[in-house]
This record gives structure tokens, sequence and C-alpha cells, in this order.
């Protein structure tokens, strides 16, 4: 269990939250918030844990992995230096072939931040084969041997939910690869999910490695005419179900929503869903605001974003542009991954926070002096700003070239004007990647 008071990592990460220690310990503990660090994680040089729910700032994570056919781990490898110079606060590996435990213990030696995965397609690759309890259990702490922080697994789903799937006015029954797996095994086996019959042997395994459990969803809409149904309401109860077995066995828990849900429906449903589940901290595929905007996805994905992380959602998935098509590149996925977090220093200005607000005024100020290079340091990421103004051949003082000489910083005047201060004077804010 957690010891707050002399774990330094952890008083560190509060510190960079900007909340105390005894309500984060206190959210911990109630599930209300969960600590993303496995023990192995523990004694890893340069490691940087997250919190994740109340109170905290909203996270992303970067989704990766190799696709069914894949096998080249060391291109997923060298994508993550496009990957994490975007600042992810987490990695999730969503390989769907059997590479997915090599690639995993190659990518903790260059992620520094909490790393998951997904152990449904390790565990069920072979779906005719009947899995008994020893041999699941020991895939499955096989598949965590990397040192993974988080583990995904698809329990929302159970042989009564499969078989409402397979009746349901649903444009899509399910969009979840996981869930169309574990439903296939039921079938062919006419039994339970292993997820759920040896559910008591997973919690055992995570408390032991202090894994958080991520309790993957299967019913997210994949259309926006499908949101809010009877069948997501059945499986977020089941998923409650878990929560509070997990939680009283010792296990932190993430737990998983999203899909597609219209605008106006957001505000209705995720704090619903949030408190059907206890106030657990939510991650989100999305929400993905509408259907149709092929090619322009990671926009779509940004929208939700915005608006679900300020009625509930905690952390937020990496929708690139080609979702629904193809499998993104490390360079689709950092464009995801910045656009994510436009919206995130939106909902932290929006949630009065004084360091971001600081950080906003500063650059304004700067730009009213036409001072491109502390405009730079403010910015969000300071490195594409300095290149962007270089090669826009700007000048210190200089107007940009809209205006020109008609800029209004030069014909507007004012009697008192605030000098613009280089970032390290003005905020202090956490770092991303890239800036370490």
């Amino acid at each position: 269990m957690l010891d707050s008071a002399n774990d330094q990592q952890f008083i560190a990460t509060c510190n960079r939250e900007g909340i105390g220690v005894d309500f984060a310990a206190a959210a911990v503990a109630n599930g209300t918030m969960v600590f993303l660090r496995s023990n192995d994680s523990r004694v890893q040089d340069g490691y940087v844990p997250i919190l994740v729910g109340a109170g905290t700032r909203r996270k992303v994570t970067a989704l990766i992995g190799l696709g069914p056919r894949e096998t080249n781990r060391a291109a997923i490898v060298d994508s993550m230096a496009v990957i994490t110079a975007a600042g992810p606060d987490a990695v999730i590996d969503l390989t769907t072939n059997p590479e997915g435990i090599a690639l995993r213990r190659e990518l903790k030696e260059v992620v520094g931040v909490p790393l998951g995965c997904c152990l449904t397609y390790d565990l069920f690759a072979q779906p005719r084969r009947r899995l008994g309890r020893a041999e699941f259990l020991e895939r499955f702490e096989l598949g965590l041997d990397s040192g993974v922080d988080f583990v995904l697994i698809h329990a929302g789903i159970n042989p009564e939910l499969a078989r409402l799937s397979e009746q349901s006015n649903r444009i899509m029954p399910t969009t979840s690869r996981g869930g169309g797996l574990i439903a296939r095994y039921m079938r062919l086996h006419n039994t339970e999910s292993p997820l759920h019959e040896y559910f008591d042997g997973i919690l055992e395994i995570c408390r032991r490695r202090g894994v958080v459990l991520d309790l993957g969803d299967i019913f997210r809409p994949g259309a926006t005419a499908d949101a809010g149904d009877d069948l997501k309401w059945r499986e977020i109860e089941l998923l409650a179900v878990l929560r509070r077995q997990a939680l009283d066995a010792g296990v932190q828990v993430l737990c998983e929503a999203g899909g597609h849900i219209p605008l106006h429906r957001i505000a209705e449903l995720i704090p619903a869903y949030k408190e059907a589940l206890g106030g657990a901290p939510l991650w989100l595929a999305g929400p993905m605001v509408v259907d149709n905007a092929v090619t322009l996805d990671s926009i779509v994905n940004t929208i939700g974003v915005a608006t679900a992380g300020a009625h509930g959602g905690d952390m937020f998935a990496s929708i690139t542009q080609v979702e629904h098509y193809l499998m993104p590149t490390g360079v689709d996925t950092a464009e995801a991954i910045r656009n994510v977090k436009v919206a995130i220093t939106a909902l932290e200005l929006g949630r009065g926070n004084a360091d971001e607000a600081a950080r906003q005024r500063a650059i304004s100020v700067a730009r009213r002096a036409n001072d491109w290079e502390v405009q730079a340091t403010h910015a969000m990421y300071p490195g594409l700003a300095s290149n962007a103004f270089i090669a826009a051949g700007l000048k210190p003082g200089a107007p940009c070239t809209i205006c020109g000489s008609l800029c209004p910083h030069l014909t507007a005047k004012k009697d008192r004007e605030e000098a613009p201060v280089p970032a390290a004077e003005t905020v202090s804010l956490p770092l991303t990647i890239s800036d370490r």
C-alpha cells in the first residue's frame, strides 16, 4: 500500500500537481484518484509517475503498437523520440500480436512515463484453446514482466451482455477488438470470460506488482447515434461491481468510457457514468463528437477532450487524423498529443490554474512587444514556436508579416507597458518531456 508520508516520488508528484499530499493519499485510498507507478518503475532512473483523477491536471496517453501483421518492433521504438517530444503523460502499447511482450520490454528502456499494455490480444489470440486458471494467470503475469504500470483488460462483457449486443438496435454492436475476441472465446467454449472467472487471481497479481487495473469498456458507442443506450449502461453497472472488488483487494482502478458521443450529450453522460462508477478516474477514447470528419478526427477528439475534461474526464487518448482507417505513424501520434494538450491547457486555464494564467499573460505581453524570442519561451512547445518564427524571418521588435507597418502593436499607444519577462522569471510549470 502507498506510504504517502515517506514516498518521495509521490510527494514530488503532488507538488507538480499543486495538491496536498494528504488530499491525494485519501483520494487514492477511496478510488477517486490513481497513482501510476508500478513496483518496477519505483526504481527506474528518470521515471516520472503521474496522478490521475479528482483535482488533478487532465492527462493525455499516447496510443502505440503494432498491427496484426506487423513485427518491426524497432520501428515503434524509433518512433518514440518523436512521440515523447510531444509530451504525453503516459503511453499504452496496444499491439495486436505476440510481439507485444518483447516490444514492451524495449519500450520500458526509452519511456520515462507510465507505460500501459492491453493483454487481451496476448491471451485470446488462439480462441479455440481453452485456458485453465493456472495457464491463464501465468500468461497474464508474463505480460506484465516488462514493468508496466497499468494494464487494460476488456472487462465490460459477459455472456449476457454479448447476447444483448447481438440483439441490440445499435448501428455498431461494438467497436472493441478485445471485446470481439472475448465474445468469440465465450461463444466457442460456452463459458464465462476468463477475465471474470479468474478475476481474483488478476487482482492478486496487480496488487503484488503495484500495477493499476484499467477496466476497459467494450460497448463505447462507435456512432453518435448509439451514445447513451441501455447496453452501455449495463456495462457501466458491471464495471462498477468489478471496480469495487478491486478496491477491496487493494488494487487501484482506472475505468474507461468515451467513444462517439455528440457534443450536447457529453455534459449529461460523462458525469453520470463517473457517478455510477463511484467517482473512479475516467480515461476516455474521445469523445468523438461527430462521425464524418474523416482525415480530421484528431480535431474531433480535441473538441471532445475540451468538453469532457470539464465534465469529469481525467485522461484522454491520442486519437489521430487517420483514426478509423489506418495505423498511425509516430508523427500522427505526436500531432494528436499536441492537439489534446491544447485542450488540456484550456481546461487548466478554465479551472483557475494561476500558473497557467500567468503563462498566458506572459506570452501576450511579449506578443504586444513583438518580442519573438520571449514569446517562444512561453509557448506550449518552445522549439516549434522558435523554429516557426525563424522560418518566417521575424526580427526582434518588428511586426509579423500579417500587418507589417499597420501592426496595432506599433500604432496603438499605451501610457504604461509591461515589459516581457523570460519564462524562468514568471511561472514554474510542470515540464514536458521535450523540455527535460
